[in-house]
């Protein structure tokens, strides 16, 4: 018998573990990959597991119950908002992500969401498609794109990597809410912090969401906040559709409170094909790909991986996401990185 069984939740017909096999390497685990179609079954493919990796979406408080082993709970992505996090803590278990696997993927979605706002890419292609119409005035004014404020609602990773391209590369003027940043990164990155959300929302010509999706930061952005955003802003979602009052998107925009919007995500995915945001030709709408890259796809794989590995060596993971449970693995030491066991694609 093993010394550690790790369980793989997913929803995958079939399952190449290449990755997950090389960064345990050495460390005598039982990997198990396990399909469960009900509740029941995910308790059951659990209730043994040292460390459970999520593909599907299993996280309930039943099932992080039974799994009374267990010491690490990895998601493979950056979200975990289907994660009972109060189940997770109560048994102290380290929850981990993916962080940072595809920062560069995302926040390029956002920067090309703003420029196709800016020059009215998607409303003039429709609009020319279905009218032939030369008619240039509905689009105008288009403003100089290096003139403009964009504003951000998160600075982690990812926003810091769209401050970058658009200081850099476009020359805009960037503010930034974040509570949780510090000053010293507000500095490095020459932005400006606000502590109010909605006096970002007041100066910004495009607001920028990019935070994860929990109890804080369900519909952060909402009516009170489009009222404040200057008529012709434009409001844009990478991260996750709750973040987001759909319904009071849709009203903005209905009553030409903002100029319009880019969405990534929906608060129902897969989108409703009733869902009004589908049907104006100011909004930009994509099917949740913003971190999806041939990169992030191998990433996502190595980084969930190291996370568990980590673990099961007794070490603190780099991507622990509830560090309020740290006092209760306080022996573990710190995970020193190292190459990675696979040899990257391209490499």
């Amino acid at each position: 018998m093993a010394k550690f069984k790790v369980v793989i939740l997913t929803a995958e017909t079939e399952t190449n573990t290449e990755y997950e096999e090389a960064e345990f390497a050495g460390l005598d685990v039982e990997l198990a990959v396990e399909r469960p179609g009900s509740e029941g079954e995910a308790m059951e493919a659990v209730k043994d597991a040292d460390a459970v990796m999520m593909k599907a979406k299993w996280g309930t408080s039943a099932v992080i119950r039974a799994a009374e082993k267990a010491k690490v709970w990895a998601v493979y992505g950056h979200g975990f908002d289907y994660v009972d996090v109060e189940a997770i803590n109560d048994m102290g278990i380290i929850l981990t992500n993916a962080s940072g696997i595809c920062s560069e993927e995302v926040s390029d979605q956002a920067v090309s969401m703003c420029l196709g706002l800016n020059r009215a890419i998607v409303g003039t292609t429709i609009h020319l498609r279905e009218t032939g119409s030369w008619d240039r005035d509905k689009f105008l004014p288009i403003e100089p794109f290096d003139k403009q404020t964009i504003g951000l609602i998160g600075f982690g990773n990812i926003g810091r990597m769209i401050a970058r391209k658009l200081t850099g590369g476009w020359r805009m003027n960037v503010v930034v809410y974040d509570p949780y940043t510090s000053p010293w990164t507000i500095e490095e990155y020459g932005v400006k912090q606000v502590f109010d959300i909605n006096e970002l929302c007041t100066v910004a010509d495009y607001v920028v969401t990019i935070v994860p999706l929990n109890s804080e930061t369900h519909h952060l952005v909402g009516k009170e906040q489009f009222d404040h955003m200057k008529k012709s802003a434009y409001y844009v979602n990478v991260c996750r559709g709750g973040v987001t009052d759909e319904p009071a998107l849709i009203a903005a925009l209905e009553n030409g409170d903002i100029r319009g919007a880019a969405v990534d995500v929906f608060e129902q995915e897969p989108v409703d094909p009733s869902n009004p945001l589908l049907k104006m030709d100011n909004v930009i709408t994509s099917l949740h790909l913003a971190g999806t890259s041939t990169r992030s796809a191998w990433m996502m794989l190595e980084r969930a991986s190291q996370q568990v590995a980590a673990v099961l060596r007794g070490e603190w993971p780099s991507a622990a996401q509830n560090p309020e449970i740290a006092h209760s693995h306080e022996n573990d030491a710190r995970l020193v990185a190292k190459e990675p066991a696979l040899a990257r694609p391209g490499s």
